[in-house]
């Protein structure tokens, strides 16, 4: 099945399913709104004014912020209504902040600066650390699991740079985890430049790394599915190409086709039934001139222009600005304008 799903986005555009599924849209939230995050149970994340805030049928309730805090946003949620996120104490420097009945919490007060990016359905929480300021070195890619003991209470294991080289360049960031808490981002090291990343959830979170698409020079991971595959982007001279990062021992690479005409993008969410979302642009070759990009979905063998697959009844009116996560039943968030107004959505397909 997995290499099935590899397998379907290496065909052509010309070999996409005809039948092309629409999703109806609707607002969520008001104008002073972002969402970043939707789980399986339909509950988007984000913040509104300022405040971390969960969209529960569309209904939002803010999850508040630390006692001196100026402000904090929710990025993930898991099945059991518990929510993590990034918020400040009232000095502006970024926290890694779980929200749970009705509370707010700093998990890491040792932390310089902390992100809380994926709370998992068991409560393990995936981020960034920073111990100290300086060279790119002081940031780990983290796992907090709670103490059992001392609810409340969280350990923090970093996730290990690739070794060798020299070690004030040798870094390594979390941009996603899933279930299983196996991580996803990038590593940096003097021997080869910048590399999408894979740690495993083995007992010593073995790193493997994403090679670029043969010929390029560097990758980027952005997202992980409860499978195992990862896509990114893989970064050829004055480019970049969306991949998918298969679940065999190399994790081999593969390139995800882009809208007819187009040369540059990126892949940055992937879910369980293998559909992906980025967006494709056109860059005048040999330079970073890069041209306005559409976002896209790729499902059913082929990649698609998101605005166009909006239905000609909940669509009218709008244009999609920003896309930012799908969840296991295919839902889409994000923000566009809607009838002059900016507002933030949720786009649900007529087939999964």
């Amino acid at each position: 099945m997995k290499t099935l799903l590899v397998l379907t986005f290496a065909l052509s555009t010309a070999a996409a399913a005809t039948a092309q599924t629409t999703y109806r849209i609707s607002e969520l939230g008001t104008p002073n709104c972002a969402v970043t995050a939707i789980n399986d149970s339909s509950d988007v994340t984000g913040q509104c004014d300022g405040v971390a805030t969960v969209f529960d049928n569309g209904v939002a309730t803010t999850l508040g912020r630390l006692p001196k805090g100026t402000y904090s946003s929710a990025l993930s949620s898991n099945a059991a209504g518990v929510a993590v996120g990034v918020g400040d104490n009232g000095d502006g420097r970024p926290r890694a902040e779980l929200y749970r009945n009705g509370t707010v919490s700093d998990i890491d007060a040792s932390a310089a600066n902390a992100y809380a990016i994926r709370i998992n359905d068991a409560g393990v929480i995936a981020g960034n650390y920073l111990k100290g300021f300086g060279t790119c070195n002081n940031w780990s890619a983290s796992i907090w699991t709670e103490d059992a003991g001392k609810p409340g209470s969280f350990r923090r294991t970093d996730l290990q740079p690739y070794p060798g080289g020299d070690g004030k360049v040798r870094c390594e960031y979390a941009s996603a985890a899933n279930q299983g808490m196996q991580v996803v981002g990038w590593v940096q090291n003097s021997l080869f430049g910048q590399m999408g990343a894979f740690w495993n959830n083995d007992a010593k979170h073995t790193l493997a790394l994403l090679q670029p698409f043969p010929g390029d020079w560097s990758s980027i991971a952005w997202s992980v599915n409860d499978l195992g595959l990862a896509v990114g982007d893989s970064h050829p001279p004055f480019g970049s190409r969306p991949v998918m990062w298969g679940t065999d021992a190399a994790h081999t690479a593969t390139d995800l086709p882009l809208l007819s005409g187009d040369n540059y993008g990126t892949a940055f969410a992937i879910n369980n039934v293998g559909h992906v979302l980025g967006w494709s642009a056109y860059a005048i070759p040999g330079t970073w001139n890069v041209g306005p990009g559409r976002f896209v979905v790729w499902r059913d063998g082929g990649v698609f222009d998101l605005q166009s697959l909006l239905d000609t009844v909940s669509g009218a009116g709008w244009t999609i600005t920003n896309v930012s996560a799908i969840n296991n039943l295919g839902q889409i968030v994000g923000s566009g304008i809607h009838n002059g107004q900016a507002v933030s959505f949720l786009m649900t397909p007529a087939a999964p």
